[in-house]
């Protein structure tokens, strides 16, 4: 899909308006229409950056008894082992290829605003989340601490989603896996095509907002396809380490594939990095015992 950098600025700028709010922005109603998809995301993030402002952080008068939600740390985790980041040091990783590299099978458009603007914003609210976690801590303030999990889950995901996302794709990329990933797609789902339609089947089929992911079972030792409403993290969710993620969001493809989840499902096998799938699935094997 070609862009004039007249279309690429109006659609930042209607994104921009529905993040942080600005005004004076006029988008002709076509582009309107075809933007609202990808503000849903945006509005999305907003939100969650309001909830997270709207929590009180209060030093409890007697001390309270209460449990802090484990998984708060564990995100936390998974966030350090994929990026090496401590809490609330997070920034945007750098792509490894041109925003361009990835056409035409996905769009540098789509690309650069959804790595700048959408992964971005994800980071925002994960680091503001994180002062309010601090905050909350230091107070003794259980109630704050676990009324932030919705937004740790949800921006602590969506960093974590997205990073996995870009380093599974690269330029050139597509065909077969090799080797053991290739050995255990042929075990677990018969063959690589058979691997192949079911995970195209499950990320389309993703209700509303989501992810489509192969995950690796450390306790069963096998590979399996999930997926994953809005940003949850998959081993969070379903206790599957993740090796290969779709994002199903609609801002992921609209601009280029409209409503055709399929296609766009379709165009990502001809972008997948397999040897940083099959990476991932060596490492999660060996960090198992297998």
């Amino acid at each position: 899909m070609k862009s004039t950098m007249a279309e690429k600025d109006a659609y930042i700028a209607a994104l921009e308006k529905k993040l942080w709010e600005l005004s004076g922005i006029e988008v002709d109603q076509i582009k309107k229409n075809q933007l609202a998809n990808a503000a849903d995301e945006a509005q999305a993030i907003q939100e969650m950056a309001t909830y997270i402002s709207g929590i009180t952080v209060q030093k409890p008068a007697v001390a309270l008894a209460g449990q802090v939600d484990p998984q708060i740390a564990t995100i936390f985790n998974h966030i350090r082992a994929e990026l090496d980041e401590e809490r609330g040091a997070h920034s945007l990783p750098p792509l490894k290829y041109d925003y361009k590299g990835l056409e035409p099978h996905i769009s540098g458009l789509i690309m650069e605003i959804h790595h700048t603007k959408h992964h971005q914003a994800y980071i925002n609210n994960l680091k503001a989340g994180v002062e309010k976690l601090n905050a909350a801590e230091e107070a003794g303030d259980t109630a704050a601490i676990n009324a932030l999990l919705p937004a740790i889950k949800f921006n602590g995901g969506g960093h974590l989603n997205h990073t996995i996302f870009w380093t599974n794709m690269a330029p050139g990329g597509g065909g077969t896996p090799e080797g053991p990933l290739a050995e255990a797609l042929n075990k677990d789902f018969g063959s690589f095509q058979g691997f192949k339609d079911k995970f195209c089947a499950a990320s389309v089929g993703v209700k509303g907002s989501g992810w489509g992911w192969l995950g690796y079972c450390p306790k069963d030792d096998k590979l399996a396809v999930a997926t994953c409403q809005n940003q949850d993290p998959l081993q969070l969710t379903h206790g599957l380490v993740p090796l290969l993620g779709l994002d199903v969001w609609e801002h992921a493809y609209y601009l280029q594939y409209k409503n055709l989840r399929a296609d766009y499902a379709k165009a990502f096998f001809n972008v997948i990095n397999w040897s940083n799938v099959g990476e991932r699935y060596t490492k999660a094997r060996k960090e198992a015992g297998h």
